[in-house]
């Protein structure tokens, strides 16, 4: 197996643990977790309330939209590069997803840069935390183990396509 394809295997299989089975930051609450789990549970609350949301983000309502929509591309991303490893361009656009969502938790929870929008990102992932277990949060520095697993299957994926495929 030639090491682009490696690299992307690898890399898909580090996104879907850092999206499903890693939790990717502590919640608000004691019992809650940060988690891809969360984020789908919380879709249609996100899509039924767009307007409060835009509004207390002072962005435009479709504008939310598109970045829900992101989001919900990044949700599918890590099953995208396991089905596409074998393709430089398909391998490409589904790894940005991963990487850039990670580095926006990296960056939320790092600094301070976006103000009350950093707290409203990392709500919307925000589920619960099943038998105090499910997803499994490892905590690093006030960030979870996901957000790691995530940066680097988004970044492996995006080296892999410098590699060979054949």
């Amino acid at each position: 197996m030639a090491s682009g394809k490696l690299f992307a295997l690898i890399a898909a299989i580090l996104t879907i643990l850092g999206t499903y089975v890693f939790a990717i930051n502590t919640g608000s609450l004691p019992s809650t977790v940060g988690s891809g789990i969360g984020f789908i549970l919380n879709i249609p609350d996100l899509f039924t309330e767009a307007a409060t949301y835009a509004g207390t983000l002072s962005i435009d309502v479709m504008i939310f939209y598109v970045l829900l929509a992101v989001f919900i591309v990044f949700l599918a991303a890590g099953l995208l590069q396991l089905i596409f490893a074998k393709s430089k361009i398909l391998s490409l656009i589904f790894s940005l997803f991963p990487l850039g969502v990670g580095l926006m938790f990296i960056f939320l929870t790092y600094s301070d840069f976006l103000g009350i929008k950093s707290d409203f990102f990392s709500t919307f992932f925000e589920g619960e935390h099943y038998a105090g277990f499910y997803p499994i949060l490892l905590d690093l520095g006030g960030l979870a183990l996901g957000a790691y697993f995530i940066t680097a299957g988004g970044a492996l994926g995006l080296i892999s396509t410098f590699m060979p495929r054949d």
